[in-house]
């Protein structure tokens, strides 16, 4: 049997809907041949039997199905299949996201250049809709994060010390990966590419990450609506982050609140960075910001 040059990973939540159309393009669109590992872990999945035979009936031993001991979370989930991964280079996939071009060779030539421990592709929701394939850090000035947004989207510019690639399909050097732990378990979901990017960089400080926009992917979260529970789970995890790295989680979500009136105010502005199909209801997204402030900020008593 050759030996492994890449690691599919993919995690697995009550995905049957995704799963074998996922797996279908990933086959189609195989361009290293055998040289490609396929695990999927499932996070204890109602439907779990019937999705792993059927993943056997149609491919046979050439993709990997394992069933967590616990839904512990997308990180650790991927966790999971990291640490089962015998290649050196590990590509993480949402089970929504479907390849529609050859991209496996292209990521692997990028990461031979032994600085480069990260890279991406470009992102769409369908084929006549570009998503966001990358943002600027959370850190940055709320003006100055606003205006790399647009114009690192309107320009197809990425600059890799200030913006982190999206999570849903990346490649990352499994060494590096390692080095750092993988992907921090507290965080169940949400911001945990972030939070990948900023511990890279800074355990890697001469590391590059590239991004590949003659590499395009479908992701189909475009008609996904706002959740007031999710935008606060998004703003408890990316909270926690700050937090750990050093920085004041009311300085954090107090930045949060500004960009959201300014990013999110302008309507036509707000859909081209963020590419929303329907505006971002701010009243509703302010009121979490202001929840988690009130409860960040210590007790006068």
């Amino acid at each position: 049997m050759p030996q492994k040059k890449l690691s599919l990973i993919i995690v697995t939540y009550n995905s049957e809907k995704d799963i074998y159309d996922c797996l279908s393009s990933v086959f189609q669109y195989n361009d290293i041949g055998e040289a490609l590992e396929i695990i999927i872990v499932d996070n204890c999945s109602r439907a779990y039997d019937p999705m792993r035979q059927k993943i056997q009936q149609l491919y046979g031993d050439k993709v990997t199905v394992v069933s967590n001991t616990k839904n512990g979370g997308y990180g650790q989930g991927n966790n999971v299949g990291i640490q089962m991964a015998t290649a050196s280079i590990i590509a993480i996939m949402n089970p929504d996201v479907r390849l529609i071009m050859p991209i496996f060779k292209k990521a692997l030539e990028t990461l031979e250049d032994k600085d480069t421990i990260m890279c991406g592709g470009k992102q769409f929701f369908s084929p006549e809709s570009k998503a966001h394939s990358y943002y600027a850090v959370y850190t940055l000035p709320t003006f100055t994060r606003f205006l790399l947004n647009y114009v690192g989207i309107k320009r197809d510019l990425f600059f890799y010390r200030y913006m982190w690639l999206q999570g849903a399909f990346f490649f990352v050097r499994k060494k590096e990966l390692d080095f750092i732990g993988g992907f921090d378990e507290r965080i169940f979901m949400y911001g945990e590419e972030y939070d990948v990017h900023e511990r890279l960089l800074r355990a890697f400080p001469k590391a590059k990450m590239n991004y590949l926009k003659e590499c395009k992917y479908l992701h189909l979260a475009g008609e996904r609506d706002f959740s007031p529970n999710g935008y606060e789970k998004l703003l408890r995890s990316l909270t926690y982050v700050m937090q750990k790295n050093g920085y004041s989680a009311i300085r954090f979500l107090e930045r949060e609140k500004r960009y959201t009136k300014i990013a999110y105010g302008i309507t036509n502005i707000a859909n081209f960075i963020h590419h929303r199909s329907k505006r971002l209801p701010i009243d509703a997204a302010l009121c979490i910001a202001d929840k988690l402030i009130n409860e960040y900020t210590p007790s006068k008593h």
